[in-house]
């Protein structure tokens, strides 16, 4: 796994935990429960519904992509290519 790909998952786990805490403080137990289990589409109906914690989902979207993106291309470089025995 790249460095990159690598930063992608630190920065979607750090979105993640702040969206969970961001949940229970604004929103209570119910809410920030549901989050845990249900990420990440509870995430985007909370940021929906409550009108908060954008920007956390944000940073979880940027770390998927960082994760998706740049572990994707690491996987294929290292692909010999058709016909390679």
């Amino acid at each position: 796994m790249g460095m990159l790909a690598m930063l992608g998952v630190l920065v979607m786990l750090v979105g993640y935990i702040w969206l969970v805490v961001v949940a229970f403080k604004s929103a209570g137990a119910v809410w920030g429960i549901v989050n845990i289990f249900f990420q990440p589409i509870t995430g985007l109906i909370f940021c929906i519904v409550k009108k908060t914690g954008w920007m956390q989902f944000g940073i979880m979207v940027l770390g998927l992509i960082l994760w998706a993106g740049f572990g994707g291309l690491t996987m294929m470089s290292n692909y010999p290519g058709p016909g390679f025995n």
